[in-house]
């Protein structure tokens, strides 16, 4: 499973430079022929201010409204001959909302960060501030919300800054639950264990976040990062699940490893979006709200649990 995700992963890197839509000659035209007429000379602004309408708020120069607007007039032309959509700068052509770039995705990232900020506000009101893992899920909520506001502004706006903020603040999602998970198992053992893994959970996100921010993004090695976090959050999870299988709190925590892992798939399949607005990237994002609602559930319960066995012991 983990070959086919990075072998889809790779080839659609490889793609996103040279998308047939945007080498498409009647595009090229289209856009070169489009910025002449309503576009200022630096191809920013609007020539007449009257043309200035709210797809601006999202930071739409004007030669990138012509690259919209072109878009679908290679779609058409795609229709008409029966093929199949083409994507353009490496993406599917997307209806757009307001001047949201990507509707879907952008309405199911907030969604996830409504059910991360309810859920860590049920998690302040029902856990003591002395629980072992106090701390540590409160970091999570806050990493986690994050990087879910800065989906929601990546996919109303592609730009090199969020596309790397959405990717750094995605990595650190993941991260902070493979960490969470990770102090979790390392909870009965000595301090200093515990400090280790922290620094050098630090240390690595650093580092990481260092790299990308660098020079020209490194897709592959971010993929690659991605996996090895994602796989050592995965075994953690069924390394607790298998060794506290009595506890109740591991049901959700299963439901959350299963789910997420089905919804892997959605990640390696693509086709063109339904009705302009629903793709495969949306509906992960869609199946990634109930595994945000199982993990929490784990959280909270687990919790509570530590409080009743360590009711005196301070973090």
């Amino acid at each position: 499973m983990k070959l086919m995700l990075l072998s889809a992963a790779l080839a659609y890197i490889e793609t996103i430079a040279a998308s047939l839509g945007n080498t498409f000659p009647t595009y090229k035209s289209c856009v070169e022929s489009c910025s002449s007429d309503i576009c200022s000379s630096d191809g920013y602004y609007f020539a007449n201010p009257q043309m200035i309408s709210l797809p601006l708020l999202f930071l739409w120069k004007c030669s990138d409204d012509c690259q919209y607007r072109c878009m679908w007039g290679v779609v058409e032309t795609f229709q008409k001959k029966g093929w199949p959509p083409p994507q353009f700068h490496g993406r599917w052509p997307f209806v757009r909302f307001l001047g949201i770039q990507e509707p879907a995705s952008t309405l199911f990232s907030l969604l996830n960060f409504g059910l991360h900020a309810n859920n860590f506000s049920k998690f302040l009101k029902e856990v003591r501030y002395s629980n072992p893992m106090f701390k540590v899920w409160v970091a999570y909520a806050l990493i986690s919300m994050n990087g879910w506001v800065w989906s929601a502004i990546f996919h109303s706006r592609d730009t090199p800054f969020t596309e790397l903020m959405d990717y750094l603040s995605a990595f650190g999602l993941v991260f902070s639950s493979a960490y969470g998970i990770g102090m979790r198992l390392l909870l009965y053992k000595r301090r200093l264990f515990s400090i280790a893994f922290t620094f050098l959970c630090l240390l690595f996100y650093v580092n990481h976040a260092i790299y990308l921010s660098s020079g020209l993004f490194d897709y592959k090695y971010n993929l690659f990062a991605n996996i090895i976090v994602g796989a050592f959050l995965v075994l953690n999870c069924i390394l607790f699940i298998v060794m506290n299988r009595t506890l109740p709190q591991t049901k959700p925590l299963a439901i959350a490893v299963a789910t997420i892992s089905g919804a892997l798939y959605l990640e390696i399949i693509d086709f063109p979006p339904f009705l302009w607005v629903l793709d495969a990237h949306s509906l992960w994002h869609l199946l990634t709200a109930p595994v945000t609602h199982y993990f929490w559930r784990y959280i909270i319960q687990d919790t509570k649990y530590l409080q009743k066995e360590f009711s005196r012991w301070i973090y």
